[in-house]
């Protein structure tokens, strides 16, 4: 079941018997009865939690008990040790003894019949424990979805090549699996492929399967971005091509039956918030989540300068405002290009700057988004 962590429940869980079961000593102490308050009484026997306690215990006498141990018939009150003095067998119990002190009366946590979790819900390790506790050994959630990653491009050199001429290392490969990792997904299939047709339609193939498919590169309008009319070849529907947005405009998605496909630009900061922004965001529909959690309102400490016509996703760091508590202070942190992985390594979050003649300035308040297993 504990598989099951960070999933939400597909179904709800109903108590199968009272919590506790029994009343349940809470403290290491002495079970007594009332009428004992401020004697000197004998100790019948000792109770450690897990057994039954199968012998009488005669007026005038008490038991040593353990946390977590079943009240025996008749016992009223639990009287911590610390509140005792003992000499050999014989305790003096306190003047005051409140009755049902230090015991959970049997069904006060929960009663048998009760909806203890309910659909929808996050199977946090609490809940995972509430589950466990009503004897459940298994339970039904959404599942993750299974993502399939294609990088195309003619440029990269392989895996364990030390690049020559025109050829780059490919870093979009380790970033997408990376970005997979932080969406708490199953470890990604990723498949390297050159600017070739027949060779993209031949690895699409291998995720037939798969929920939804991540494709960097191919699909700007290059002679060589083949990427859509590929994916369409394949059966899949496009819904749209190219987005108003910086870095990242030649997003490309597709539909084929259920099957989801992004074709993310090759351009590494293009590839890396489109899929923040978009590909997450699927994969927290898919598992019945809130896309819009990672969203919040921040205050930038920094002047940001964009297009009219385009949205401009800034990589940004965000930290906790020092004067204005619940509040968040957000540092631009600038590139060179859409490329420029470099000057943000640091980031935690991006800033969704709208299109604007003048540049945003600073102290604005703007819509940003923390990047996926950050800051919520």
């Amino acid at each position: 079941m504990c598989e099951a962590a960070g999933l939400l429940l597909a179904e709800n869980i109903v108590a199968d018997w009272d919590f506790p079961p029994f009343p349940r000593a809470m403290m290491d102490g002495f079970a007594v009865r009332l009428a004992d308050a401020g004697k000197s009484v004998p100790v019948a026997g000792e109770l450690p939690a897990g057994l039954e306690w199968t012998r009488s215990w005669p007026d005038g006498t008490c038991i040593e008990i353990m946390t977590g141990a079943a009240c025996p018939p008749g016992v009223e009150a639990v009287v911590p040790k610390e509140q005792v003095s003992r000499e050999g067998d014989e305790i003096v119990l306190p003047l005051e003894i409140a009755p049902g002190e230090h015991i959970a009366p049997q069904g006060s946590e929960c009663r048998c019949g009760r909806s203890v979790l309910c659909a929808g819900q996050l199977l946090t390790p609490l809940a995972i424990a509430t589950a466990a506790a009503t004897g459940r050994r298994q339970v039904r959630a959404i599942p993750r979805p299974r993502l399939g990653i294609l990088v195309t491009g003619e440029e990269l050199a392989g895996e364990n090549e030390i690049p020559q001429g025109a050829k780059i290392h490919d870093s979009n490969g380790p970033m997408l699996s990376a970005l997979a990792r932080e969406a708490c997904l199953p470890t990604p299939e990723v498949f390297r492929v050159r600017d070739n047709q027949s060779e993209i339609f031949h690895l699409l193939e291998s995720f037939a399967d798969y929920d939804l498919i991540v494709i960097s590169g191919g699909v700007s309008a290059g002679n060589y971005d083949f990427v859509p009319r590929v994916v369409q070849d394949w059966g899949g529907e496009a819904l749209f091509h190219y987005v108003q947005q910086k870095p990242g405009k030649p997003l490309f998605f597709a539909r084929r039956d259920k099957q989801l496909i992004f074709g993310l630009p090759g351009n590494p900061l293009g590839c890396h918030f489109c899929f923040q922004r978009y590909v997450a965001a699927a994969l927290d529909a898919l598992e019945g989540k809130d896309p819009r959690a990672r969203e919040f309102i921040g205050t930038i400490n920094g002047a940001i300068r964009v297009k009219a016509e385009r949205t401009h996703f800034v990589p940004a760091q965000c930290k906790a405002s020092v004067t204005a508590p619940g509040a968040w202070q957000v540092r631009p942190l600038p590139t060179v290009s859409s490329a420029d992985i470099f000057s943000c390594t640091a980031a935690n979050c991006f800033i969704e700057a709208p299109p604007r003649e003048e540049p945003w300035p600073e102290g604005s308040t703007m819509s940003c988004h923390w990047f996926l297993n950050q800051g919520r």
